[in-house]
């Protein structure tokens, strides 16, 4: 009985020092100060005014809640847990809406993430969100333009999240509407039944012919299931490029968003 007692204890205590290990290693949450938290310095005073303002009326009009968030280190920390300790901490997004999301940018670790709150993963999905930090922000920061890489990633997270096809760059669509492995796969069957119809058909007319038949038939080619030209999908999009007018830029707090790991990471 008493070896037991001694058992559960440590584990107790064998728990807690995970805890607190844990709890040494990780980054401190930095306090909310606006949807715009340059701690690393790598963006212009006027690129943070601009981003502030656009991040306020994005949040007016829409009420998603988008934030930047650099910092220099992240000091040992995983950037998936501080992103995601960060966001919820923040509360980014509207209370069941669950509509935010944070792009954080660790200068001296070359690492950032795009953490996406519950209610825009199905827009701002782990794919396009991956699509975003590969080809428009990585590019710039390799070039040591942090700000415009920030910029441009903001808008294009905003335009996948509003469906706004004018804030989405053509690196972004190209990508997306290429050939992918999957339709590769569909074509390369596609095609191997059809010659393999083709060369039975051919093959038949030719024995007939050879067994000196009567009626030789007509070799039909046969026809595809697929129409001679792809329509498009006709979506429409509504014009929010700028989110101007209207609106100060002093900012917004969280609303009450929660979030679930959704996004991406990436390093340059």
């Amino acid at each position: 009985m008493k070896g037991t007692v001694i058992f559960k204890k440590s584990i107790v205590l064998a728990l807690l020092l995970v805890v607190f290990v844990t709890s040494a290693f990780s980054l401190e949450v930095p306090a909310w100060t606006g949807p715009v938290n340059d701690l690393a310095q790598v963006m212009t005073a006027q690129q943070r005014q601009e981003l502030t303002d656009y991040l306020t009326n994005l949040n007016n009009q829409t009420g998603i809640q988008m934030a930047v968030l650099t910092i220099p280190s992240l000091e040992g920390d995983s950037i998936e847990d501080f992103s995601f300790r960060t966001a919820s901490a923040w509360k980014l997004g509207q209370e069941k809406e669950d509509n935010g999301a944070l792009l954080v940018v660790s200068e001296g670790d070359r690492e950032l993430r795009i953490e996406v709150g519950y209610g825009l993963e199905g827009l701002l999905t782990d794919a396009k969100s991956g699509l975003i930090i590969r080809n428009i922000i990585t590019p710039h920061f390799r070039n040591g333009d942090y700000g415009t890489g920030i910029v441009e990633g903001i808008k294009n997270m905003v335009g996948v999240a509003t469906e706004d096809a004018q804030l989405i760059s053509a690196d972004m669509t190209e990508e997306e509407e290429g050939f992918d492995g999957q339709s590769l796969v569909v074509a390369i069957i596609f095609f191997s039944l059809y010659f393999a119809i083709l060369t039975f058909a051919i093959s038949k007319s030719v024995k007939a012919k050879r067994n000196g038949s009567s009626s030789t038939g007509t070799v039909r080619m046969p026809t595809s299931t697929f129409g001679s030209s792809f329509s498009s999908s006709g979506s429409s999009f509504s014009s929010r490029s700028s989110f101007s007018g209207g609106f100060g830029g002093g900012g917004f707090s969280g609303g009450g968003g929660s979030f679930g790991g959704g996004g991406a990471s990436g390093k340059w």
